[in-house]
């Protein structure tokens, strides 16, 4: 993949701004909206990674901490996490960059129609090469998803910034969500999580 010039990237960021409202300085409303696949009313929240580290890997699967920022509302602590991994604001930039496109438009995903930023945090873009702009909507159809995965919570605690999560994998979806954790948790990525 060419790199960027400076210039490009912030441009490309600037973009993905508009789209992103935790990206912005300002609370005014953003143009579109970051969470019609994931909605708040079903139990989702959009919330960073603090920190990350594996404990234990054995034949059943992984056991690890996860710290989270805290959540938005106070709820009963969780026994199960369910987990949707999202790609970086910087990958989506870059891949809209390199096409040329705005995060902002309007795609068809997931039987819904959502802004492509939003579309393209959900899929796998690493093996994901330059499409014409007339076939997105096809060729996003075509695009698999970041696994989910459902994680049983062996302890849980709230900190005044963090909720620390004790978990397991629970099943072979819940594993590979955790190889996208190992590998590609950072200090302040974001995810999509639900309590049970």
């Amino acid at each position: 993949m060419p790199l960027l010039e400076a210039g490009s990237l912030k441009k490309a960021l600037g973009i993905l701004a508009e789209c992103w409202p935790s990206l912005r300085n300002n609370s005014s409303p953003a143009p579109c909206q970051q969470q019609v696949l994931f909605p708040p009313a079903a139990g989702w929240q959009h919330l960073r990674i603090l920190g990350y580290r594996c404990l234990a890997e054995h034949n059943a699967g992984y056991e690890f901490m996860l710290k989270l920022e805290p959540l938005s509302e106070r709820l009963a602590l969780p026994t199960l996490l369910e987990l949707q991994p999202q790609n970086s604001y910087s990958q989506v930039a870059l891949w809209l960059t390199r096409l040329g496109l705005s995060g902002c438009q309007t795609v068809q995903f997931a039987q819904q129609r959502v802004p492509l930023c939003q579309a393209l945090s959900c899929i796998d873009l690493s093996a994901a090469s330059q499409i014409p702009a007339s076939a997105l909507n096809d060729w996003l159809a075509r695009q698999p998803r970041l696994t989910a995965g459902r994680f049983k919570v062996l302890e849980s605690w709230e900190t005044d910034d963090s909720l620390n999560l004790h978990c397991v994998t629970t099943d072979c979806m819940s594993r590979a969500c955790y190889h996208w954790l190992q590998q590609q948790a950072i200090r302040f990525q974001l995810i999509y999580i639900r309590c049970g």
